[in-house]
């Protein structure tokens, strides 16, 4: 098989995947909606807000990110262009906040994720509510891309600034506690040889 083909059917296992990820979510007893964010005038206005809260820091809030309220995930205009691996990544660590919002309610959310101890600069339970979240992203990094990438110190960098940076309004100020966070899961992934968590491969199968 030549490069092109390999390719194109890597794409096509790809997009196959995700399809069967969305028609998982539409299937659960509760079904989780993935829908496109600038259709919602929430979401609009979430957005002007967070502009004004981080001085302009976080100004592609509609266009660059995914946000999961209840059992909707709110994707950019743009998801249907993504690659497949990296739109089934990033579904599945939307899908982790969507256990949260399961586990602990929408007034448990607002308060743990928005509020407690502090909306901005030490955010301690939005810091691990995110960070259980993205345990699941470097899972399914590992998992469809292998665990070189999940390795990579360009995703380890995302990560720490994610945290530490405007992207959640400087949640958690402690880059070396992150890094911390993300050694113990890659430590957690090479161990297991199929690179599949455990919970993650029960969850699926519905």
């Amino acid at each position: 098989m030549s490069g092109q083909a390999s390719r194109h059917a890597g794409a096509e296992s790809g997009k196959r995947l995700l399809q069967r990820l969305l028609d998982d979510f539409a299937a659960r007893p509760r079904p989780i909606r993935v829908v496109k964010k600038s259709l919602f005038w929430h979401q609009r206005a979430a957005g002007k807000a967070l502009f004004l809260i981080t001085f302009g820091g976080q100004k592609t809030y509609l266009s660059h990110y995914v946000t999961t309220l209840g059992h909707t995930i709110y994707v950019p205009d743009d998801f249907d262009e993504w690659r497949a691996e990296y739109a089934i990544e990033v579904l599945r660590h939307e899908a982790v906040h969507v256990a949260q919002f399961e586990r602990y309610g929408w007034i448990g959310m607002i308060l743990l994720y928005g509020v407690l101890p502090l909306p901005v600069g030490l955010a301690y339970f939005r810091a691990r509510l995110e960070w259980e979240a993205y345990e699941e992203t470097l899972w399914a990094t590992a998992e469809l891309e292998g665990l070189d990438e999940a390795r990579s110190p360009e995703l380890r960098r995302k990560l720490v600034r994610r945290f530490t940076g405007p992207d959640y309004a400087w949640m958690w100020p402690f880059p070396r506690m992150v890094e911390g966070w993300i050694d113990k899961t890659l430590a957690e992934i090479e161990k297991s040889p199929d690179r599949k968590r455990p919970s993650t491969k029960q969850a699926r199968v519905r």
